[in-house]
This record gives structure tokens, sequence and C-alpha cells, in this order.
């Protein structure tokens, strides 16, 4: 309320009193009307003296209103950039001059505990000089005053008309301010520094709502160091991460070269032996067939039937040393695949003729389900016809008689998909990952009486993948298998 609305009033009040006095003037005495007029006069002083001090606490209020709102909307944007931002450094650069001076201070000093020291030093000043911070500096770090401004809880606010706080003429003489406030700044319940903000001016008193306020700046430092230091330990995690995936893989990449040397000299020994073997099996079968033959003298029934065994025998070494030799050629990229066109049809014609006999023999039916009309891929006869002798015979092998083998044919895309089913004896689940490998042989009873080197289906997969094929197992123990395989069309 203006000075100018109160002489208005007082005005307004003495014209209705002169009023009031010239209806008494005809019925009371000078003497009365003196008495009356004096003790009106005190009245209006009285009052005028209530509106006064009315005023002014009204202005007052309103100034701690105003200033608290400029402060918390100050706050208010400060707090949206700490979010922000990780690095506590970008946030101190925010704590300036203009900041300041809306919270309504004209000093200001941030200071902050070394971890390892414990030594305190100044992070943001303003209205000091660089000489006023190193004294500063130097005082807070001896005695108990870091002490005191370092408590987790409360804070320190100290007028110039009303100083009842410990160490506080000492600490006024180091901030060089006549009012003052610090606020203590913790970090996972431990204080790691402390605000101060003040006045040099003595008119200016600081209330407790200024502590409210630099305890939500406090907050959001706090909040702000917490989350650099969070960042920090996520990104150090991160950088470690990294280098042990870097190591791990450097030293899987030379492990990696290890098996390919080890793998190629693997090929290099299985084909050098394979070869070595060849040339004696060679032989004995050689030798073998003269002696069935007679043309070394007569040979009696018992010793035909054992040359017979030997060269059943030869025949079974003879496959399984050249199924070594195919699968270190089709490894080391010696066996060029011949891809051409060729017919699906006269391909299965003759394969069907191969295993006719094997067929009839365990007296199982085989039927061929075709679901396109695509009647070309692309292939080496000879190889792929090799995949589909292996998987047959395998079919057979493991089919009980009167069973049944089925080859479904269908168009995937830019491939053909072949499967081969049968209503074996089927394999457990955990031999479908491994039945590819080398030298696998199930341990399962009803496989083990089943002869088998173990190589065929390995040299099934190497054909298919150097036709740029892929090659799966499906299968249930006691409920068959299905072996697909995919080989690209024209």
């Amino acid at each position: 309320m203006e000075i100018y609305t109160i002489i208005f009033l007082l005005i307004c009040l003495l014209i209705t009193l002169f009023s009031s006095l010239s209806e008494r003037n005809k019925r009371i005495s000078a003497e009365e009307k003196n008495k009356g007029l004096k003790d009106l006069i005190r009245q209006l002083d009285d009052q005028a003296k209530i509106i006064i001090k009315t005023d002014l606490a009204l202005n007052k209020v309103q100034e701690e209103l105003d200033k608290k709102i400029t402060g918390l909307y100050t706050l208010h944007e400060l707090g949206k950039k700490v979010s922000s931002t990780f690095n506590i450094e970008d946030l101190f650069s925010l704590i300036n001059k203009p900041l300041v001076s809306k919270l309504g201070f004209s000093k200001a000093l941030i200071m902050l505990k070394n971890e390892k020291t414990g030594v305190v030093s100044t992070k943001i000043h303003v209205g000091y000089a660089e000489s006023d911070i190193k004294k500063i500096e130097k005082n807070i770090n001896k005695g108990g005053i870091a002490a005191a401004l370092f408590k987790k809880s409360g804070f320190i606010l100290v007028n110039s008309d009303a100083k009842k706080v410990q160490h506080e003429d000492v600490l006024a003489d180091i901030f060089k301010t006549e009012s003052f406030l610090t606020v203590p700044i913790t970090v996972k319940d431990e204080a790691v520094g402390f605000i101060l903000m003040g006045n040099i001016s003595s008119y200016t008193k600081l209330t407790e709502g200024d502590a409210e306020l630099l305890s939500i700046l406090a907050s959001q430092i706090s909040t702000a160091i917490e989350n650099s230091q969070l960042y920090a330990e996520l990104f150090s995690s991160h950088q470690d991460l990294e280098r042990r995936v870097k190591e791990r893989t450097q030293e899987l990449a030379k492990l990696n070269e290890e098996l390919k040397k080890l793998n190629r000299a693997k090929s290099t020994f299985v084909s050098a032996v394979s070869h070595e073997l060849r040339t004696p099996l060679t032989s004995i079968k050689g030798y073998a067939s003269i002696l069935m033959a007679g043309k070394l003298g007569d040979v009696s029934a018992a010793q035909k039937e054992r040359l017979e065994k030997i060269d059943t025998h030869s025949n079974s070494l003879t496959r399984l040393i050249n199924n070594l030799l195919d699968i270190a050629r089709i490894e080391s990229g010696r066996v060029q695949m011949i891809i051409k066109e060729i017919s699906i049809k006269e391909m299965l014609d003759s394969i069907v003729d191969i295993i006719t006999p094997q067929i009839k023999e365990k007296n199982i039916s085989l039927k061929i389900d075709t679901k396109t009309k695509v009647d070309k891929i692309k292939a080496d006869p000879s190889q792929l016809e090799r995949v589909f002798l292996n998987l047959l015979s395998n079919a057979i092998k493991f089919t009980p008689e009167k069973g049944k083998i089925v080859i479904h044919i269908e168009q995937k895309n830019d491939f053909i998909e072949f499967i081969i089913e049968d209503s074996g004896m089927g394999m457990p689940k955990q031999d479908l990952e491994k039945v590819f490998e080398e030298f696998f042989r199930s341990d399962n009873a009803q496989h083990q009486g089943v002869k088998g080197t173990g190589l065929g289906l390995s040299l099934v997969k190497k054909i298919i993948e150097a036709h740029k094929g892929k090659i799966w197992v499906e299968s249930d123990l006691g409920k068959g298998a299905r072996f697909a395989f995919t080989i690209p069309r024209p």
C-alpha cells in the first residue's frame, strides 16, 4: 500500500470527523470541542501508525514471496538442465553470477572435498577474487571449521544483527560477508562439500526461506554428482567389457587359426595315410582274387569262404579309404564340383535302379512325392548321386522289414528341397547335432547293431555345402528320421 493512499484515507477521515463536529457544535461548548478534537487526532494518529506498520509488513512479505518464487523458478530451470547432463563440470558452469543474483545473493562458493586426501577445494566462486579463494581454502582446511560446514544435516545461517553460531565471527571474516548461509552437499548419505551464499550489505537479512532454496540447489548438485559417478562407473565398465571382448576375440582368432592349421594337418595326414593304405590293400585284394580264381592251384570250399571274407572286408576298407580321401579333398578345396543342370527325374530313376535290390530284400516300400513342376537343378551329378545313395542306404539299414521310405521334393525359393523320410528306429534328440560329425556313432543299442564307419553323413554334409546348400535332420527315437537338404535350381 503506497503512502499516498494512506494520506488520502487520513484526509477522508478528517472530513468525516469535521462533518460530525459541525453538528455537535450546536450542542457543546468550545472547551468540549477542543477536547473532542484532540481525541480524534490521537485516534487518527494511532490508526495511521497501524496502517503504515501493516503496509510495511505486507511489503516485506511480498518481497520475500517474490524472492522465493524467483528462486524456485530459477532452480526449476537449472534442474531441467541438470537432468540432461552427466558431466558435473557442465553443471558447475551453469552456477554463475546471474543465477546467484536471481537467488538474491551477491557472493557464492561451492567447495568439495577430495575423496582421497580430504582437502577442500573450490569448484565455483562468485563475488570473490582468486587471491580471496586461496585464503579461504587455507583457512577452511585448518582447525575445526570444515567439520562445522560439512555436517550432514542442517544449515548455518548468519545475519549481522543476530550472531549466535559457533565459529560465526571467524566464518564471517573468512567469507567477507555481513550475512551468509551454508548448506552441506551430501552424496550417498555422506557430506562431500557445501554451498555458501551471502551478501555484503548489512540491510539484507537472510531467512529460513533462503535456506530452503539453497537446500534445493544442494540436492540438485548432489544428484548431479551421483549421476556423474554412476555414469563414470558405467562408462568404465563398458570400456572394461569392450577391452575384455577385444582380448577374447583376439584369443579366439588365434585359436581359430590354430584349429585351421590342425585341420589342414589332419586332412594332409589322412590323405597321406589313406594313399599309403591303398597300395597294400590293392595288393591284398588282388592276391585274394587270384587265389579265389584258382590260378595258383585248387581252392577248397573252406579256403574260398575265407578268401571271400578277405575280399568283402577289403572292399569295406577301400570304401572307408575313399571316403576319407574325399572328405580331405573337399575340405582342402582340391575337389572341384562340376556343376551343371541335371534332371531330377532322370537322376532319381538311376538311383532307384541301384537300390532296388536292397529295397526288395527287406520288402520296404519306396515312394517319391513331388510337389513341384521344376525338374532341373544345378549340381554335380556324380557327387549328388553319392548323397542320395548314402542317405537311402542308411534309411534302408535302419528301417525294419515292411517299412516305408518316402522321398519328398518341394520348391523353396531359389532351392529345391529334398527330404528322405523313413519309418525306422529314429535317433535320440541329443544325437541330432552330432550326426554329421566324422566317426560319430550313436550309443543307442539299436544303432550299435548296424555296421558303419560314421563317415558317410560327414561326407554328405560336405558335398551339400560345396553345392551352396544346407542339410539337417529331424528325428525322434522310435519314430523314424527325416534327412532334408537343399540344392540350388537354375
